[in-house]
């Protein structure tokens, strides 16, 4: 039957081939040792010699073949454990290359929004960073939720707070509103500043203001 499928399947053949060849082997010796056993008992009968002793070579064959199995099958458990751990091995080097892959693309998503400053615009939503970036807008969201672990908007509305902060710590901006801030720093309304503020500091553009200034 093996050697039927290898004929048949010549392609596989370079596979198959080593990986049968100690089965063939050890099927061959099987009936060649059947093959020696049936005869010597036959031999036996029709001499009417029963003794024992002739078959010491066989149970010394059938020995050998016993210890054989053995020691394949040691040999085929190293070989899969070898095997698991170069599979193990090439999963670990694609989830790295995978991994660099993503932060690089991450890296160039990210500069592009901070360097200019893209954050500021009320506007910004995936469709325009698409068309910034040359990139599809379900890749550069699965890319932000991916390294930064939040979604778009609250990527986008954490760096209009981080801009929003250092303008309210900033005495240069002490004729300034709490509403102008949040419009300045990329939010479209009052509403919107307030509850993103609130969000990630747990205070109030007005609470953070008093207890920074009090420091």
């Amino acid at each position: 039957m093996i050697k039927s499928y290898e004929k048949s399947n010549i392609i596989v053949k370079s596979k198959v081939y080593p990986e049968t060849l100690w089965l063939k082997r050890l099927l061959n010796i099987g009936l060649l040792i059947c093959s020696v056993w049936l005869i010597t008992i036959i031999f036996s009968i029709l001499n009417e010699n029963y003794k024992n002793q002739i078959f010491y070579p066989m149970w010394i064959c059938i020995s050998f073949l016993i210890y054989w199995i053995g020691y394949i099958g040691l040999a085929k458990s190293k070989l899969l454990i070898e095997r698991k751990k170069l599979k193990a091995n090439k999963k670990r080097e694609t989830k790295i290359k995978k991994s660099i892959n993503s932060n690089s693309t991450f890296n160039k998503i990210e500069t592009k929004i901070i360097t200019e400053q893209l954050y500021l615009n009320p506007n910004l939503n995936l469709s325009l960073l698409s068309n910034l970036l040359g990139l599809s807008e379900g890749y550069i969201s699965q890319q932000i939720n991916t390294n930064s672990e939040i979604n778009f908007n609250d990527y986008i509305n954490k760096l209009r707070i981080n801009n929003a902060k250092e303008t309210l710590t900033n005495k240069d901006f002490n004729n300034y509103t709490i509403e102008s801030i949040g419009l300045e720093s990329g939010f479209n309304s009052k509403s919107s500043f307030y509850a993103a503020f609130k969000k990630f500091t747990n205070q109030t553009p007005v609470q953070y203001k008093k207890d920074v200034r009090n420091l």
